[in-house]
């Protein structure tokens, strides 16, 4: 069996020459690696074939994607090299009361309610496909996206998904202040065909006879034409590896992106904040893929491990754990592994980073400079990996030994000490519950339970205690 090594041609993107040495990046990592011949040559075909049959990867994770920072940078690198298949999913961020996506603003109108994959399963307000959900009952609500560069003109097939029922108010749709006028209905919502460019895109909720709320999933454009790329970013900040698992619209959304490529970005909320791997991850991890096989079979799912992290003044060792984590769940269950802690780096490199203006002061966060370089080498990853596909006889492994790290496993198992005291917060005007946990990172109903509180309903200047 053999493996690959840092013999072929390496398809830099051409920020990446000038960047700083100390910050380690050791470009021998970019490369997708897979475990059998079968799975590597499907990753081929899917790229070989892309001028007939559009490749969609749908890329999930956590705060570090929900922005799209890195993914904008990848995605705009795949079109250019491979072709537009569409823009993909958009969310109503605004409306579920966080931060939106760099490409476009999402505001809203009238009182919504929402649930994020972070916040756990809630049986009034089931997850969709972008991992959040938005809902109305005002009669005249609206959701609004304005697009930072307009979608270029092309032979568009827009999708709403929201919850399609006898008790869905009605729907108007704008583009660009144009009413849409004919709209096929479907199970997951409505489409339309649009051929102009996309600045702006409208939904306006209207109360019908019997009808009581909508529910909004997400937007999905992409083109009619069966070709080129579609890059889908679905981050929901807070998430880790088990949110996965409890977007319940999921198996009804699915048909409409049709994935090829899944790729399962979590971790750095799995290993924060107690510095090492729950005995429940591996279980979470293998039943995601099975999930993911028994909705669409021929996927192939892409497992990546996180970046060096630093919290509470101490190196967050567990992040060595998590990668050989991910890369024997990889090997197991025939996906594929994208070693970005060992490219970036690895481990004590990210205050480097930080130092270099590459990483935020928090040792968590990128900059935007560091999610360009991110997304850049994913790009570069794939293209190494097909680079090598190409040039070489079918191969049976493309796998790269994984470094060693000393002395971070005693440090990762150790437990960290029970504080003695909780903290207080303090709540301030315009706070809500679920806002207050993903800044303390923890959960509403952690927070519920230790203050005693029966509903999600707040006041100014309460005093809430804090895990």
């Amino acid at each position: 069996m053999r493996s690959i090594t840092a013999i072929f041609i390496l398809f830099v993107f051409s920020a990446h020459a000038q960047l700083p040495s100390e910050l380690k990046i050791d470009s021998s990592f970019a490369y997708i690696q897979g475990y059998s011949a079968e799975t590597l040559s499907r990753l081929k075909h899917q790229f070989d074939a892309i001028d007939s049959n559009k490749l969609v990867i749908l890329h999930y994770g956590g705060s570090h994607i929900q922005a799209e920072n890195p993914t904008t940078v990848a995605r705009n690198l795949f079109q250019e090299t491979f072709g537009n298949g569409g823009r993909g999913l958009l969310f109503s961020y605004g409306a579920a009361n966080t931060y939106s996506s760099i490409n476009y603003s999402s505001t809203f109108t009238g009182k919504w309610s929402y649930n994020k994959s972070y916040q756990g399963k809630k049986q009034e307000l089931p997850l969709g496909v972008c991992g959040m959900v938005v809902e109305t009952m005002d009669t005249l609500a609206s959701l609004s996206f304005g697009m930072k560069k307009a979608i270029a003109a092309n032979q568009h097939i827009v999708t709403v998904l929201y919850e399609q029922d006898d008790r869905a108010m009605k729907l108007e749709v704008k583009v660009n202040d144009s009413v849409i006028r004919a709209m096929n209905f479907i199970p997951q919502g409505v489409s339309f065909a649009w051929t102009d460019s996309i600045r702006s895109i409208q939904l306006i909720v209207k109360r019908g006879e019997d009808t009581e709320r909508f529910r909004f999933y997400g937007i999905h454009v992409e083109h009619e034409a069966n070709r080129g790329l579609v890059y889908h970013s679905t981050g929901v900040g807070a998430a880790a590896f088990r949110s996965i698992l409890i977007l319940e619209k999921l198996p009804e959304q699915v048909p409409v992106i049709n994935p090829d490529i899944v790729i399962l970005d979590f971790g750095t909320n799995d290993i924060l904040y107690e510095n090492k791997i729950d005995a429940k991850l591996p279980f979470e991890v293998e039943k995601a893929i099975s999930w993911w096989r028994s909705m669409v079979p021929e996927v192939l799912i892409v497992l990546t491990s996180t970046q060096d992290l630093y919290y509470k003044k101490h190196p967050i060792t567990a992040g060595v754990l998590f990668r050989d984590l991910m890369d024997s769940l990889a090997k197991k269950n025939d996906c594929l592994f994208w070693n970005w802690y060992d490219l970036s780096g690895g481990l004590n490199t990210i205050r480097t980073w930080a130092t270099l203006g590459y990483a935020k002061s928090d040792h968590i966060h990128l900059t935007k400079s560091g999610y360009q370089v991110k997304g850049g080498l994913l790009y570069t990853s794939f293209m190494n990996t097909l680079n090598a596909l190409g040039k070489e006889k079918p191969m049976n492994e493309l796998r790269i030994p994984l470094k060693e790290y000393q002395e971070h496993i005693a440090e990762s198992l150790t437990p960290k000490p029970t504080p003695k005291a909780n903290s207080y917060y303090i709540v301030k005007s315009g706070d809500t519950l679920s806002a207050i946990a993903q800044r303390n990172h923890t959960t509403v109903a952690t927070i519920k339970r230790i203050n005693g509180l029966s509903s999600d309903k707040i006041r100014v200047g309460q005093r809430l205690k804090m895990p």
